[in-house]
Parts: C-alpha cells; sequence; structure tokens
C-alpha cells in the first residue's frame, strides 16, 4: 500500500495546500464506487517534434529522452540496479466521489486519472519486491497538472515487483494515480523521473 498524500498547487497562489497521511490503521479505506467505470482519455499533445521512436519487442537499448510515444508502445528505462521495459496500456478518469471520500475537502475540483501499465523483465536481473516506477498524465498543453497525488483509488494499486520478477521475458501490472483540475485536458501518461526529468517520455492515445 502506497503513502496516501494530496498537494494541490493554485496557479495564483504563493503556498501549497498540502494533506498527508501514513499507511497503517490510519489510512482510510477504499470506498466501493458506483460508477459505470474508468473514461479512456483521447485528447492528444501536439504533434511530436522527436524523431524517436518506441522499442521494438525485445529491444534492451533504453529510450531516448524526450521520445514522444503512442498507449500501447514499450519503451526501455534505466529502473531498479538495470533496465525496464514498460507499456503504458491505457490512461483513464476516475471516480471524484471516491477521491474526495478518501482525500477529503482538498479533492474538491479534482478529477482523478489512472495510468495503468505493464513492466517486462528485459535484462534478466533479480527485481524482486522492487518499486516500480512513478508514471503521472501528460496535460494536453504540455503544462504541469498543479496537482502532486500519491496513494491507491479503487482499482488504481500498485504492490511493487513480485518475488519472481527476476528473469528475461518476466512481466506484472501495476497502476499509478495522478489527478488534474476538473475540465482540464489530459493527452495521456508521462514518465519524468532520472534521465527524463528535462525531456519527459510521453504516451498519447
Amino acid at each position: 500500500m502506497k503513502k496516501t498524500r494530496l498537494v494541490v498547487l493554485p496557479f495564483l497562489a504563493s503556498a501549497a495546500l498540502a494533506l498527508s497521511a501514513c499507511g497503517g490503521s490510519d489510512e482510510p479505506s477504499t470506498p466501493t464506487t458506483t460508477d459505470a467505470g474508468p473514461t479512456s482519455i483521447s485528447k492528444e499533445l501536439p504533434p511530436p517534434s522527436s524523431s524517436a521512436e518506441a522499442a521494438p519487442a525485445g529491444a534492451t537499448e533504453k529510450t531516448a529522452p524526450g521520445t514522444e510515444l503512442k498507449v500501447g508502445d514499450r519503451a526501455v528505462i534505466a529502473w531498479d540496479h538495470g533496465t525496464v521495459a514498460v507499456t503504458v496500456t491505457a490512461v483513464e478518469a476516475g471516480d471524484k466521489a471516491a477521491m474526495e471520500q478518501q482525500y477529503g475537502e482538498r479533492a474538491k475540483g479534482l478529477t482523478p486519472y489512472f495510468v495503468r501499465y505493464t513492466l517486462e523483465n528485459v535484462d534478466g536481473a533479480d527485481h524482486g519486491f522492487a518499486s516500480s516506477p512513478n508514471f503521472g498524465i501528460a496535460m494536453a498543453d504540455g503544462g504541469p497538472t498543479g496537482v502532486v497525488i500519491t496513494g491507491e483509488l479503487g482499482t488504481c494499486t500498485d504492490d511493487g515487483a513480485p518475488e519472481d520478477f527476476t528473469t528475461v521475458g518476466a512481466k506484472y501490472e501495476a497502476c499509478d494515480l495522478s489527478a488534474a483540475q476538473d475540465g482540464a485536458a489530459v493527452a495521456g501518461a508521462e514518465y519524468d523521473s532520472d534521465d527524463y526529468s528535462d525531456e519527459p517520455l510521453v504516451w498519447t492515445k
């Protein structure tokens, strides 16, 4: 279970509002949702400026920073003590009411998003129990979301790599929770850690 944390960054304010709670018995339980299911995101970013391409199946060379991808494309990134292939499989809007119940008043006016992805062991190293990489949503205008959120919500969960994630071809699925202001145009998902902090990998529909 991930630590639960929500930070809203008002664009015209000098201070951020923050809410955090550690896991354990103090962490609110995930509420039951009644919506008809998550909605996929289909808005696209402007045409990509990078000429880099998605990593083909079986490739182990790291994907270049700034590469523009489509949901379903595979990339290879540095992770843990080696490399891993990642495929973003979906970017979905989640249940607003469930998020407000779990995160409280500061979640009002925000829409949760689920970034679902698959990780594949490509270097044959023992990555058992490693923490998953973190993915967020990419805004259609290329700007920040204005929201920092961690934790799990509904079916969007991540337990990290399983014990047997130790051989080439081993796979597991995970989901990262993100959020944006209601009505904001979301284009897809991005990975902006480590080598990609200045030029993220971006997956769009």
